[in-house]
């Protein structure tokens, strides 16, 4: 696949000369999987957050890595992840814990699988992803917050268990002791019974948001399997107003934010029957969101983070050579 007509064989020079021009400011990271390896971590790394060039040769950045890639920046100066681990020889699957100072060298935590337990709230997790898990640090509180999704006990019939998916946390100042899990959301009237599934926090322009999926279908909610924004009436906990309108068309997942180069704000969100990511963009977080025309990547599950010149230069020295999109 072309990626805005950049020739590949000329994107490594593109990279070198960005660092000599204009875009000294560094770029954007989209950490993502492919479609031919889920839930494993790829890296692809853009100036203008929509021309992406995969790095390591369009290979894994950290094999071991498992999970539904979301990054964030800690108190610490570190970046964080949560990972799973589940499998053969893995009687029972538990989260991991990845930090990394560089975003290119990153060292693994497990930590304990009942952290995420969410029985005293009628839910069970996931049992091999334990439901995406993201993470948001929110330095008001020096916390932060792991964010999943777990369905209601009980149910089997596809619809009803999907639709019965709620939003969970957990925080944490230290990764050794955590709080109890509680519900995220509290949507008053029609909106009560949102399901919601691949939440996001995230700070924009002052206040704080959650970019979520309503998880209901298209035929029960107008606004089924679309991107909604929440805006938060206080701190990165809440308590949320009832999500705004659909960002994106129906079918879209696993959602992304980032403040574009020209002050608008952009929203990525996953296509996943077609297996590729969409760019939705807006002068700010209330909307009016319009798709962007650009070349959809075929990335699957990630998040885009925004990153400094040195940062992308350790990337570039760290991977390489870069591949055709995948």
């Amino acid at each position: 696949m072309q990626i805005r007509n950049v020739c590949m064989g000329c994107a490594l020079m593109l990279l070198a000369a960005g660092a000599a021009n204009a875009d000294e400011q560094g770029g954007y990271l989209f950490a993502h999987m492919i479609p031919s390896n889920y839930g494993h971590l790829y890296y692809s790394i853009s100036r203008d957050g929509l021309a992406w060039t995969p790095l390591n040769n369009g290979k894994s950045v950290l094999p071991n890595y498992l999970g539904h890639p979301d990054i964030a920046k800690g108190g610490d100066g570190q970046w964080h992840s949560i990972g799973v681990k589940f499998g053969q020889g893995v009687p029972v699957p538990y989260p991991i814990h990845w930090h990394s100072k560089d975003l290119v060298t990153w060292e693994m935590e497990p930590l304990p699988a009942d952290i995420m337990e969410v029985s005293h709230l009628g839910q069970r997790n996931d049992g091999g992803y334990f439901g995406a898990p993201k993470i948001c640090y929110d330095p008001d509180t020096q916390q932060y917050v792991i964010t999943w999704h777990a369905s209601k006990k009980g149910l089997v019939e596809n619809t009803a268990l999907w639709e019965s998916m709620r939003t969970v946390y957990i925080l944490t100042k230290d990764f050794k002791s955590f709080s109890k899990a509680k519900f995220l959301f509290d949507f008053s009237g029609d909106a009560s019974q949102t399901a919601t599934i691949d939440t996001i926090l995230r700070k924009l322009d002052g206040t704080y948001y959650a970019i979520l999926k309503d998880e209901r279908w298209p035929e029960h909610a107008t606004t089924g399997k679309s991107i909604r924004l929440a805006k938060s009436k206080g701190g990165v906990l809440g308590p949320y107003e009832n999500p705004g309108p659909s960002v994106t068309p129906t079918w879209r997942e696993a959602p992304s934010i980032v403040k574009a180069p020209n002050g608008h704000w952009r929203v990525y969100a996953e296509d996943y029957g077609a297996r590729h990511y969409e760019t939705f963009e807006a002068e700010s977080p209330q909307g009016p969101w319009k798709k962007v025309d650009t070349p959809p990547p075929a990335f699957r599950h990630g998040c885009v983070i925004q990153i400094d010149e040195a940062t992308w230069q350790g990337l570039v020295n760290a991977f390489g050579k870069t591949a055709p999109n995948p």
